[in-house]
């Protein structure tokens, strides 16, 4: 991974401030659900909460990408960041009056997750404005070990602050830290041309004729539809065992998710020389099998200290795949189209993860734990076979140009 100091400063400090949004909605995403745990006593409600976090990707993600490419990009960070500390104030002023319910906090979660997705989109043209092609591939790992880091310790702090100041500390917390991300997003300029105007759907149309004529990046984005799913479900059966079949508390339940962001850092670092030794096929392809047992193994699991181990290794695969489609989308994409192709394709990525989250809460309801990680790895069984048949992959194992 190529050193800070290569990398200009308009990246550096636009990617600083996505960082602090993706903490605060690392925090508050693993948060909120357990907090609605609480009010609802079901895992049924613990998931409805977790699935509301997916709606803005599927129902909006393509329209944030076409108004992403249609405006400067200083003015989209300053816009989505004053949004995004109003809404956590908003939450933090009803937790305060104790008039927050169920409805809420969904509606908050959807609020959350669409202005940071708003946020987080605009990293991948500032990665086409920053970055020269050749280093697309190590910025993609840059951030993707930057969020990791992130993901390591948003669950822990996260679970810290519930048990320690609780629900309505945490969301004032999380204010503060997006009033300082607020603050900085005025000092993102990058140099980048005017954009240009174009009618609202035409120009939505032309990404999908873009993302369409792009058939590895279609197959590879049908097969993350299945693997994502999967992640989810692996997600809602891992914290309901915890809470309900060994008793965890609040904190230890972040320490476990923290664990699979440590397994994402240390696997981000070696991702792009995996990419460049085995081929951008085989190295997005074999992981999904390796997760599939993953899934099995933590259905089986007795004990905390399996569950930390079975996390680690969990996070540590995801990442080789997720690095892998999101390296092959920049390095296939122009710049110009990137806002409308990831705004597509992270729509499409997410489609299956409300209902299947909801799914896995509802049989932990029915004490079927152990179903829920079963449907995890049955998704990414499917995922791994559709690449293998219908996307033609066969079993990859030479390494493929991208």
């Amino acid at each position: 991974m190529k050193s800070l100091r290569s990398y200009n400063r308009h990246f550096l400090t636009g990617t600083g401030i996505i960082a602090a949004v993706y903490l605060a909605q690392n925090m508050l995403s693993f948060a909120l659900p357990l907090l609605a745990l609480e009010i609802s006593g079901t895992g049924a409600g613990f998931a409805l909460i977790t699935g509301a976090g997916f709606v803005p990707n599927i129902l909006f993600a393509i329209f944030v990408g076409v108004i992403n490419d249609r405006i400067r990009k200083a003015t989209g960070f300053r816009a989505y960041s004053i949004l995004l500390a109003l809404s956590c104030a908003a939450l933090w002023l009803l937790m305060v009056t104790d008039l927050v319910n169920l409805a809420a906090l969904a509606v908050f979660m959807i609020a959350l997750n669409l202005l940071g997705y708003a946020i987080g989109n605009l990293q991948f043209t500032l990665l086409r404005l920053t970055v020269p092609h050749t280093d697309l591939s190590d910025a993609t790992s840059l951030s993707s070990a930057i969020n990791s880091t992130i993901s390591t310790v948003g669950p822990a702090l996260g679970g810290l602050a519930l048990y320690l100041i609780g629900g309505t500390g945490l969301v004032g917390l999380v204010t503060l830290l997006l009033a300082v991300s607020m603050a900085a997003a005025y000092t993102v300029t990058p140099e980048e041309p005017d954009p240009t105007p174009a009618p609202f759907w035409p120009s939505l149309r032309e990404g999908f004729v873009v993302f369409s004529r792009n058939r590895e990046l279609v197959m590879m984005t049908i097969a993350v539809v299945l693997t994502n799913a999967a992640a989810g479900a692996f997600t809602v059966a891992m914290i309901l065992k915890l809470k309900t079949g060994l008793g965890a508390n609040d904190f230890q339940v972040g320490l476990v998710a923290a664990v699979g962001g440590v397994g994402s850092i240390i696997a981000s670092g070696y991702a792009p020389r995996l990419r460049r030794w085995l081929g951008y096929r085989a190295a997005f392809y074999w992981p999904i099998w390796v997760l599939a047992l993953i899934c099995l193994a933590g259905a089986g699991a007795p004990t905390l200290w399996l569950l930390f181990i079975i996390s680690f290794f969990e996070g540590a695969f995801s990442i080789f795949y997720a690095i892998g489609v999101w390296s092959y989308r920049q390095e296939s994409t122009e710049a110009a189209h990137m806002g409308r192709v990831a705004g597509i394709t992270g729509a499409i990525f997410k489609l299956l993860m409300p209902p299947v989250i909801f799914l896995a809460g509802v049989l932990t309801d029915a004490e079927a734990v152990a179903a829920a990680f079963w449907l995890a790895a049955s998704l990414n069984i499917a995922a791994a076979i559709f690449l293998t048949t219908v996307a033609g992959w066969g079993w990859p194992r030479r390494p493929v140009a991208a």
